[in-house]
């Protein structure tokens, strides 16, 4: 068998290896491959070998007087993989490349073998021991990346170089091969190298057809597409961009002249941001963001969307989501009230709508906490994107793990062999609306903690972890407060949760409402024309309404049917009407009577009358002297307490601002309770 000497150092150790490998790759069975170390040879010891291998020209001075014929000497041709070569070309053109190798004499010899496979693009410089090359920030090795100066920020690191082809060709020449399956290996073996004879050109067909497909892609886009390299001159646009503008085919290579002039001072910009632009009547979304390619600057990507086209896919997405039952039904226009404490819950959740973080919204049930969640959402930066609404006390608690986390197929009898998303996918990028989350079970909760912590969700028979983007508003009707004590309820959750409160006030805290809302329940069954008695105010008023606002939209419906022409206690629902006003009231006017005196409460409340009817202010100091003008005698200090008692038992509302304290409605129906002069009013 033929014998091959392969001469490296013991040094370099590493590429000896490399170098075996790959001869053995090809010349397995056809010659014998031994390496033999430069360090070895001492002064008249010969190599005896049919070929001797050594990696430079150097090498093959310093070995010849070890060879008995200096023909058998062949110097290994490298070229580096094809892969690597495409990572060369992506750096933009005329940036510095410090290149780096083991010796000097392999540092020039990548240089050579860079300008060989015609990388002409780049400024190469080599680099020597010792160096300043503070200002070059990418670095170019065959396998040296230890060597890389720490300065420089970028690596590439494109392997160790492979055998060329070419000295392949020159060993089989030289033993005379004549089997056919070493040619077989040696074509396996050229297709991932460039060969040095072709060079990288002949390597690019394949790149060639990858470009022509991306081609298609981007010109197939309804967005208007734009890349400029750092020179601001035109590298790229598809066909919609040609469309938008007008453009030439000949823009390719242009600056600024080629597009119109209200599109010429954008692309001059430094910033990444978005301009709205009118140009040849169209209004158009201008988007811009840096392009960089191993930390350089490599030029400016435009994104070019018309207003028309954004509307449409708004409209698309909102009609699908439509479809799914993903979108919300109200804003904050919807909620109807005249109460100064709902008017600042409103407030609140305004400003809670403008962040994205989580909230935890208390209340009564029926008081209308799914009303402001929605709103919440309307008014948020994700009110184009899915609301998906979940009852956590409607959903049977075996099911409801699979509902909110979904399960991967198969994972349980009866489940979808493709598995199924839960509620926390479907509303990805929007809103998660936990309704009665006091009554989730505490092993949800601990899942759904991990939701809030990390945003991750895990389907029920699956370990794989998913990823998803929301905003969780949660409601409850229970004191979790009380749960956790009762150890109903995780506090970590309960932290998590109420990261954002907003309390809605019971409708018996807000009587001011109960007409307003009445007449428009009534409005929507087409009985807007009904007035009320005054016994019929005094009963709906004296009500403590436990079912809240949907109990009110209930007393509406029985209205609607039976009453005539007004409303009167007949009309009213029989549970309603046996609270009896005058009780209620003659309770209250004990009440007063035990804390501040009824005739002082009744003659500051017909001073509180006198106030609104006049449409004046009524502070504490202009309430003391309007008393005292009547000849009554009450300090600051009386006012105040009264007023307070009064706010207690709902019959004035307090903390209005400038309007300081007024008579509420349920104040004026007991001032006519005490002076026995109830009259008809329309609702």
């Amino acid at each position: 068998m033929k014998q091959i000497a392969l001469m490296t150092d013991q040094r370099d150790s590493q590429l000896g290896e490399v170098f075996t490998r790959e001869l053995g790759e090809v010349l397995s069975g056809l010659a014998d491959i031994r390496k033999v170390f430069f360090e070895s040879l001492g002064p008249g010891d010969m190599v005896d070998a049919d070929i001797v291998l050594v990696n430079t020209q150097g090498k093959a001075l310093e070995v010849q007087s070890h060879v008995k014929e200096a023909r058998r000497i062949l110097v290994v041709q490298r070229t580096i993989r094809e892969s690597e070569a495409y990572r060369i070309f992506t750096i933009p053109s005329g940036t510095r490349v410090l290149v780096v190798n083991n010796l000097p004499e392999t540092t020039l010899e990548m240089v050579a073998l860079l300008q060989q496979l015609e990388v002409n693009h780049l400024q190469f410089i080599p680099y020597e021991e010792g160096m300043d090359c503070r200002d070059i920030h990418i670095a170019l090795t065959p396998g040296e990346s230890r060597l890389v100066p720490a300065c420089v920020e970028t690596v590439i690191d494109i392997g160790h170089r492979c055998i060329d082809i070419s000295t392949f060709i020159e060993i089989l020449n030289r033993l005379k091969n004549t089997d056919r399956e070493i040619d077989h290996r040696l074509l396996r073996y050229a297709k991932g190298n460039v060969n040095l004879d072709t060079g990288v050109n002949h390597q690019y067909m394949q790149l060639f057809q990858r470009n022509t497909e991306l081609d298609a892609v981007i010109n197939h886009a309804h967005e208007g597409i734009l890349l400029l390299n750092k020179g601001g001159k035109v590298t790229l646009f598809n066909q919609a961009l040609a469309e938008m503008l007008g453009l030439k085919e000949d823009a390719l290579g242009c600056g600024a002249e080629a597009f119109p002039p209200e599109v010429q001072d954008l692309l001059g910009q430094t910033q990444s941001q978005e301009w709205l632009v009118e140009t040849r009547g169209r209004s158009i979304v201008v988007h811009r963001q840096d392009i960089q390619y191993f930390g350089e600057p490599g030029g400016s990507y435009f994104n070019f969307q018309e207003v028309t086209y954004i509307r449409q896919l708004e409209q698309n997405l909102s009609r699908k989501l439509r479809d799914r039952g993903l979108t919300t039904r109200y804003s904050f226009s919807d909620v109807l009230t005249r109460s100064p404490r709902m008017r600042q819950c409103i407030e609140l959740a305004r400003r809670i709508a403008g962040t994205d973080i989580t909230v935890l919204i208390q209340g009564e049930s029926g008081t209308g906490k799914e009303l402001l969640a929605q709103s919440i959402q309307n008014e948020s930066s994700r009110s184009k994107l899915p609301f998906v609404a979940v009852n956590c006390a409607a959903v049977p608690e075996q099911l409801l793990e699979s509902e909110l986390f979904g399960y991967a197929g198969g994972s349980f009898t009866g489940a979808l062999r493709e598995g199924k998303e839960g509620l926390f996918e479907q509303a990805n990028n929007g809103t998660v609306f936990l309704d009665e989350i006091g009554d989730m079970p505490l092993m949800l909760q601990a899942k759904l903690l991990r939701v809030l912590q990390e945003r991750q969700i895990m389907r029920v028979g699956s370990n794989r972890l998913t990823q998803v983007n929301i905003r969780v508003i949660a409601a409850t009707n229970r004191n979790l407060t009380e749960r956790i004590q009762a150890g109903q309820f995780r506090e970590d959750l309960y932290y998590r949760l109420n990261a954002l409160s907003l309390l809605v006030p019971p409708l018996r805290e807000r009587p001011e409402d109960i007409f307003p809302l009445l007449g428009h329940f009534l409005e929507q069954r087409n009985r807007g024309e009904l007035g009320c008695t005054a016994g019929a105010r005094e009963a709906l008023l004296a009500y403590p309404w436990p079912g809240n606002i949907r109990e009110l939209s209930n007393v509406a419906n029985h209205i609607a049917l039976m009453a005539d022409r007004e409303v009167t206690p007949d009309t009213l629902p029989t549970y309603l009407v046996g609270r009896a006003p005058a009780q209620t009231f003659a309770a209250e006017a004990g009440l007063l009577a035990a804390r501040c005196g009824l005739e002082r409460a009744r003659t500051l409340l017909a001073v509180l009358a006198q106030f609104a009817d006049r449409d004046l202010k009524a502070g504490r100091r202009s309430l003391r002297a309007a008393l005292q003008a009547q000849g009554q005698e009450f300090t600051e200090a009386e006012v105040r307490g009264l007023l307070q008692v009064l706010a207690e038992a709902g019959l004035v509302r307090s903390g209005l601002g400038r309007r300081g304290t007024e008579l509420s409605d349920r104040g004026r129906q007991f001032i006519k309770w005490l002076n026995n002069g109830l009259v008809n009013s329309p609702i």
